[in-house]
């Protein structure tokens, strides 16, 4: 994975997700605080990305491998 996903500022993919985020909701990274964008918009990328693979998913802001 990678492009929104992973946090620019320290390389990880590790999101703060609050309960029921809606599209406009900010989100951060969880190991440092940076901003990664909007819920809707890393939707958006994880499963443009994900495209066509079975072998993840998001659930509740985290990747699941199936």
């Amino acid at each position: 994975m990678d492009d929104k996903l992973d946090c620019k500022a320290c390389g990880t993919i590790q999101m703060d997700i609050p309960d029921n985020p809606k599209e406009s909701t900010p989100i951060y990274c969880s190991n440092c605080g940076a901003f990664l964008g909007e819920w809707g918009e890393l939707q958006d990328d994880f499963y443009r990305q994900a495209r066509g693979i079975e072998a993840f998913d998001l659930r509740d802001g985290n990747i699941i491998k199936k």
